[in-house]
């Protein structure tokens, strides 16, 4: 009780200037973040791949991610300058779209896609970790700084649908943000360094160890499998609804307004409803965003509906990284939200992200995304008859 009341003093009497540099970074890696995420797919679609097919590409990108995120996140720990390594990847993500206009061949179109989702999972990985060790024990949180992500992704959202009138030319876009954000990451004056010495071995029996950490990755896992079920909606929104690239940037927006509050607020709502009712709250907006866009058929609709992304993903975002912060060793922080990210993108994509694709061809988007809600509801169950038991048992074991 007393630390907890120094600490609060702490950040209190903390006159650490607000971080707008960094802030800035997030702004930029955002604006492609938003390009990439609204018409990745649908570019794959006119280029003629099926959504089985990208369902497909998604698990093979992934598969070789297992493979390498875990590296990056052990270098990461072990760096003098974990901000070079995170800036890199991002790099490496717009050289690899830029890249898919060498060749019209579809596999190569698949492998540069391909890379660029490899390289961009483990860059945003690492710098949210980067964020979360620079504010610590300042007055700032990372939702504070999150918030520029927040906000490029919403510009962004906004003003791409007025200018691009042409689905092939969205990686150019997306490398015009992304390999400048990585540049400011590298040459940032202040960077963050591992704690972990070269010769130290990854135990991760330390990690498993911690019971309410492993069912939040779970419920985490479980949140985005159940998400993957809406990842050809934008498919359907614009081919079958008839959605313009206007209404696609739109929804995108919209999604991205509606986090504001919960980045910059997060930290207030934690405390006031506690973590677990927090998730769940925030699991229940995926459900509800989910059935409501089994029954909108009106395009101007589907774009208020998206409102409801604001409460999940951001609320899941800072609740686990700030749990990771804050209950696991600072040699093994890069390392345990690693691994949590790739939990994550292995059940997501590998495994059910073809499901998911395959659902879409022979169900429909409609079926689809109830399947997705169903597997949500079955994970709010899950998490609620076993998170506050393990933390009642984790605290008898502290004691």
């Amino acid at each position: 009780m007393g630390k907890e009341h120094e600490l609060k003093q702490n950040k209190a009497a903390d006159k650490t200037p607000f971080p707008v540099y960094l802030f800035l970074t997030y702004f930029i890696f955002y604006c492609g973040h938003a390009v990439y995420n609204t018409y990745g797919t649908v570019f794959l679609s006119q280029n003629g791949f099926s959504q089985s097919v990208i369902g497909i590409m998604s698990s093979v990108a992934t598969l070789v991610l297992v493979l390498i995120q875990p590296l990056w996140g052990v270098i990461s720990d072990k760096s003098k300058n974990k901000n070079r390594i995170a800036g890199l990847l991002i790099v490496l993500c717009g050289i690899s779209g830029l890249a898919v206009y060498l060749m019209k061949e579809l596999w190569w179109i698949a492998l540069c896609t391909m890379s660029v989702a490899v390289f961009f999972s483990p860059a945003i990985t690492l710098q949210d970790n980067c964020t979360l060790e620079m504010t610590e024990g300042t007055r700032w949180n990372f939702g504070n700084i999150r918030l520029g992500g927040t906000l490029g992704y919403l510009v962004c959202a906004a003003v791409m649908g007025l200018f691009i009138r042409d689905y092939s030319q969205i990686y150019w876009w997306i490398a015009l943000f992304f390999i400048p954000a990585g540049l400011m990451l590298m040459c940032m004056r202040r960077h963050v360094g591992g704690y972990r010495h070269k010769e130290e071995k990854v135990h991760y029996r330390v990690l498993l160890q911690n019971k309410p950490l492993v069912w939040l990755i779970v419920f985490n896992i479980i949140y985005f499998i159940a998400n993957t079920f809406s990842r050809y909606y934008t498919i359907y929104y614009s081919a079958t609804l008839g959605a313009t690239p206007f209404m696609l940037s739109m929804a995108t927006m919209v999604s991205g307004l509606a986090e504001i509050p919960f980045f910059w607020y997060a930290g207030k709502i934690q405390k006031k409803l506690g973590i677990e009712r927090y998730l769940i709250m925030a699991a229940l907006s995926l459900v509800a965003k989910h059935i409501l866009l089994c029954f909108v058929t009106n395009p101007w609709l589907v774009i208020l509906v998206h409102a409801l992304n604001g409460c999940g993903f951001s609320t899941f975002n800072f609740c686990i990284l700030n749990y990771i912060n804050e209950n696991v060793p600072k040699s093994m922080r890069a390392t345990s939200q690693s691994l949590n990210s790739i939990l994550s993108t292995v059940f997501a994509s590998i495994l059910f992200a073809p499901v998911a694709g395959v659902c879409a061809d022979f169900l429909g988007s409609g079926g689809t995304l109830l399947v997705g809600a169903v597997i949500m509801l079955g994970g709010i169950i899950l998490f609620k008859c076993t998170f506050s038991r393990s933390v009642r048992k984790q605290s008898q074991t502290d004691m």
